[in-house]
């Protein structure tokens, strides 16, 4: 029996390119989309180079905490349990704050609360040894080692989900800032999830898939700068830490898969190769109080 693994975000980008990578290698999928024919036509793109492969839609929207409990409660339900997760779904706003239909800031709804409940409610249908991937960045890491990306600015977790008490200054400015946290967000909560999953063989890791000019993520930027980045991804690609969505793909298929990660758990991936994360990212004070109010914001959220 092939193993079964979610992918949200899978209609597009980086994710459906790992959807095919992994229908390739033989397993099963389900595309947690916001759209479903979107996600209908990735399904069918997959089944047309991988016949074999048993392709399944699950309808959510990472941003919205009773879409992601109704799709969750639908794929737990299933009688096919979980092999992998990985957290895929991104957003990346640069023209305002945006609130979330659950009343919280549109990107850390989307990237970090949505799929911090979407795993817990999971944990049941997962296989004894299933993995849990979370896509993160090195944008967390600030300037330095993101071509000038905004650094993160943490605070309390309730402060970010909060749409008044977003940064002040540039819409694009602020848009960055708030990115950048949720993927500190994104290793914060892959690191707690990592200390609770350790009595269990079941894993949880944080890819940072490198920069990749070509994807869907930066959709909401003017459209010289998207334009823009089409024109230099063929230069961009040969630098340090920029990498093609294909590239990106096949690792982080590789990470959900491969044998040569079997039973690694907590550790944060550049491509294929174990990094360390960011100084901050390893405040275990932080990541466990994220988690203490990620349950409440859900909790205030379905009630």
């Amino acid at each position: 029996m092939s193993d079964t693994i979610l992918i949200t975000g899978a209609s597009s980008g980086l994710g459906l390119l790992t959807a095919h990578e992994l229908a390739r290698q033989g397993c099963d999928l389900v595309l947690g989309c916001r759209n479903e024919i979107k996600a209908a036509q990735a399904a069918d793109g997959i089944r047309s180079e991988a016949p074999a492969a048993r392709v399944e839609i699950a309808v959510m929207d990472t941003s919205s905490l009773r879409s992601v409990h109704e799709a969750a409660a639908k794929i737990g339900g299933s009688a096919t349990p979980l092999a992998g997760v990985i957290c895929n779904a991104g957003i990346q706003i640069v023209d305002g704050v945006q609130t979330s239909a659950d009343g919280y800031e549109m990107t850390f709804a989307t990237n970090h609360l949505g799929h911090f409940h979407l795993v817990n409610e999971l944990r049941g249908a997962l296989t004894p040894r299933a993995r849990i991937v979370v896509v993160a960045s090195e944008v967390h890491q600030g300037p330095a080692k993101s071509f000038g990306f905004p650094a993160p600015r943490w605070t309390d977790p309730a402060r970010l989900a909060d749409p008044a008490t977003q940064p002040s200054g540039t819409a694009g400015r602020t848009g960055r800032i708030r990115y950048a946290t949720s993927k500190l967000a994104n290793v914060y909560y892959t690191y707690e999830l990592g200390r609770r999953l350790a009595d269990n063989e079941v894993t949880v890791n944080a890819f940072d898939p490198g920069l990749m000019p070509e994807t869907g993520l930066a959709r909401n930027y003017p459209s010289v700068v998207r334009q823009g980045y089409r024109l230099l991804t063929p230069v961009l690609t040969k630098l340090p830490g920029v990498a093609t969505a294909e590239r990106s793909a096949a690792d982080l298929a590789w990470l959900t898969t491969s044998d040569d990660v079997a039973g690694v758990s907590g550790k944060y991936f550049s491509g294929r190769r174990e990094h360390p994360s960011s100084s901050e990212s390893y405040d275990a004070e932080r990541a466990a109080e994220l988690w203490q109010v990620s349950e409440q914001l859900v909790r205030t959220a379905l009630g």
